[in-house]
């Protein structure tokens, strides 16, 4: 699974990104679980556009792609559990990156 977004690099783009999000992962995916992920855009966006000298009229691109998931050992009368490992990059509009992250999230299985 992949979800991306390109926005302008500016005040905004934390808050957009957030929204984009919500609405990317709102099937099959818990609530908190996307809150999750929403707090984690808003950072990488966050730190790019503060800190990877992107300049008034730059924009951003950001991809979130799960890159692995992993079965936990279910521990008895337990809900079955994985861990998602997600892949996010930024990039500017010229596709040069500006931050690289990997994201560890903890799910309930679907194999239950």
């Amino acid at each position: 699974m992949q979800v991306s977004i390109e926005i302008p690099a500016d005040a905004e783009a934390a808050a957009i990104a957030r929204e984009f999000i919500a609405g990317a992962l709102a099937v099959g995916f818990l609530q908190h679980r996307i809150e999750d992920l929403r707090l984690l855009t808003s950072e990488v966006v966050t730190n790019s556009v503060r800190h990877a000298g992107l300049a008034p009229g730059d924009t951003i691109q950001v991809r979130l792609t799960v890159k692995q998931k992993t079965a936990k050992e279910t521990p008895k009368d337990g809900v079955p559990q994985g861990v998602v490992a997600w892949d996010v990059e930024g990039t500017n509009q010229n596709d040069e990156p500006v931050a690289v992250y990997t994201i560890l999230t903890l799910v309930r299985r679907k194999d239950s």
